[in-house]
C-alpha cells in the first residue's frame, strides 16, 4: 500500500498543553483469571443466525473504504434505511467519496458525491434523523457536512471546517454522537492526539484538548495513540486507541488504551493502559463495546510477532478481550478466537456479546465466523464458522463495520454492519478493487 500522511511535512501545532490527567498505572492480567484458549466449538448448541449479504458497490481505490475502524460508515433509521460512504480514486489528491442509500424496497441508491479528501470518511444520523458526513485531507481543514433534506442523499451543506486547533487538519479521525453534541478526536501532524466537540448545527469546535503527546522520531519511528474510537455509558465518554511506538517504520501497535472524561468538562479526562504488549508485537484494538450492564469490552489481536527479540512471555496469536467494569479498574483478558485477524462487536438489549472475527488478513484468502458470549466475554460459543456461506465468491473479507447507538443507529437482535472484499490482490496503476457489502445477521 502506498506511504501515508507520515512523509508529509510536519509543522508543531500549539496546542492547550498543560492540561492535567489522571494517569493510571497499567494493570496487569488478573490473577488465576484463565484465558479461555481453545474452548470446544458447538454450533449444534446454538440456533443459526439468518444471514443476508449484499454487494453495495465495486470501487477501485488505494485504500478500502473500509478502513479506519474508529470511523463509523454505517446508519440505520427507525423506518429501516441504511446510509453507507464509498471511497475511491487515486492516493495524493484523486481520492472521492460517495454516499449510498439502501432504501425499504431492499434497493441502493447513489448520493452527493465528495473530493477534496485523504482518508475514509464518516457518517452519522442526528437526533433530527439528517445524515452527519465528516471529512479529513492532507492539505484542507477537516470538514463536517449535514444534509439539508430528509432523503439524506443528494443535498449537504458544509456547517463547520477546522478542528479546535490552529491546524485545522487532523488524521485518524473518530467522531460520535451523543445526544445534539458531536465528539471528534484526531491527530496532528505532530502525532499529537486531541479531542474536540460541538453541536450539530455550531460552526465552530470547541478549543481542542491534547490528550496524547506524540513523537516525531526519524530513526526508530513515530509514537502515536491512532484511531480514537467512542463509547458513552452515564455521564461519562471513553476512547480507546492504539499506540505505536515504530509508526512509518515498522507500524506495530505496543499498546491498546483507553480514555474516559465526564461529558460536561472533558478537561478533566483520565488515561489507562488496557493491555500492555511491546513494540515488535501486534496489540491493537479492532472495537469497543459497553454493555447494558456496564461492562466495557474490548476486543483486540495480541502475540502476533512481526520482528524484534521473540519473547516468551507474550499471549500466543489471536483475537482477546480486556473486560472490566466501569465502575472498576482492573482488567482481565479472555481468549475469543485462536487465529489471529480482525474483530467487530454487538451487543443486544440482553447483555449477549457477539463477535463477528475475520481469521487471517486482509491481502490473503480468509474466513469470517461468529461467536457469541453470554457470561460477560469469559467463554465465547461458535454460532457459525462461516459467516459468508451464501457468497463462496468472498475470499478476502475484512474490516467490518457494526451500527453502533453513538452513530445515530441501533441494530438491537440484528446485526448489521459494512465490510469490503478485497476483489484484487495486486493493484493496477495503483488501485485495488474492493467489493462493498451490507451484512446483516438476525441473531439467534
Amino acid at each position: 500500500m502506498p506511504k501515508t500522511w507520515l512523509d508529509a511535512v510536519r509543522l508543531r501545532i500549539c496546542g492547550p498543553m498543560g492540561l492535567s490527567f489522571v494517569l493510571i498505572t497499567a494493570i496487569p492480567l488478573s490473577a488465576g483469571i484463565p484465558l479461555s484458549a481453545g474452548i470446544p466449538h458447538s454450533p449444534s448448541t446454538v440456533e443459526a443466525p439468518k444471514i443476508v449479504i449484499e454487494t453495495i458497490d465495486t470501487v477501485r481505490s488505494w485504500a478500502s473504504p473500509g478502513w479506519g475502524y474508529n470511523a463509523p460508515k454505517i446508519a440505520r433509521n427507525t423506518r429501516g434505511e441504511f446510509w453507507v460512504v464509498s471511497f475511491f480514486g487515486k492516493y495524493g489528491g484523486g481520492e472521492r467519496a460517495q454516499i449510498l442509500k439502501r432504501t425499504t424496497d431492499g434497493v441502493w441508491h447513489r448520493g452527493a458525491i465528495f473530493d477534496s479528501l485523504y482518508q475514509p470518511s464518516m457518517i452519522f444520523l442526528d437526533e433530527q434523523g439528517r445524515l452527519n458526513y465528516i471529512q479529513n485531507a492532507q492539505h484542507s481543514p477537516i470538514r463536517h457536512y449535514r444534509s439539508t433534506d430528509a432523503e439524506n442523499l443528494n443535498h449537504f451543506r458544509l456547517v463547520a471546517t477546522g478542528n479546535g486547533v490552529e491546524d485545522g487538519r487532523g488524521w485518524y479521525v473518530g467522531t460520535a454522537l451523543y445526544g445534539e453534541t458531536i465528539f471528534m478526536a484526531y491527530v496532528t501532524l505532530t502525532y499529537d492526539l486531541f479531542l474536540t466537540w460541538k453541536g450539530v448545527s455550531d460552526t465552530l469546535w470547541h478549543p481542542a484538548i491534547l490528550l496524547e503527546a506524540g513523537e516525531v522520531d526519524t530513526s526508530r519511528g513515530n509514537h502515536a495513540w491512532l484511531y480514537p474510537r467512542f463509547n458513552f455509558f452515564g455521564k461519562r465518554g471513553y476512547i480507546t486507541a492504539s499506540s505505536t511506538v515504530d509508526g512509518s517504520k515498522k507500524n506495530t501497535y505496543d499498546k491498546v488504551c483507553l480514555v474516559s472524561f465526564p461529558l460536561n468538562n472533558p478537561m478533566q479526562f483520565t488515561k489507562e493502559v488496557v493491555y500492555n504488549g511491546v513494540p515488535g508485537y501486534y496489540s491493537y484494538c479492532y472495537d469497543t463495546i459497553i454493555t447494558p450492564d456496564s461492562l466495557i469490552v474490548c476486543a483486540m489481536n495480541a502475540g502476533r510477532y512481526r520482528y524484534g527479540p521473540k519473547r516468551d512471555d507474550m499471549l500466543p496469536a489471536g483475537i482477546y478481550a480486556a473486560v472490566r467494569n466501569v465502575g472498576q479498574s482492573s482488567w482481565s483478558m479472555y481468549n475469543v478466537d485462536d487465529h489471529d485477524g480482525g474483530v467487530a462487536l454487538h451487543c443486544t438489549p440482553d447483555g449477549a456479546i457477539y463477535a463477528v472475527i475475520t481469521r487471517g488478513s486482509w491481502d490473503a484468502e480468509n474466513q469470517t465466523v461468529l461467536k457469541k458470549s453470554t457470561d460477560g466475554g469469559k467463554t465465547w460459543t461458535l454460532v457459525t464458522d462461516n459467516v459468508c456461506a451464501s457468497r463462496p465468491d468472498v475470499h478476502h473479507q475484512f474490516f467490518l463495520q457494526t451500527m453502533r447507538a453513538q452513530r445515530g443507529s441501533k441494530g438491537e437482535n440484528t446485526l448489521y454492519g459494512m465490510m469490503t472484499n478485497h476483489a484484487s490482490a495486486t493493484p493496477v496503476d495503483g488501485l485495488y478493487s474492493f467489493e462493498m457489502m451490507f451484512l446483516s445477521i438476525q441473531l439467534p
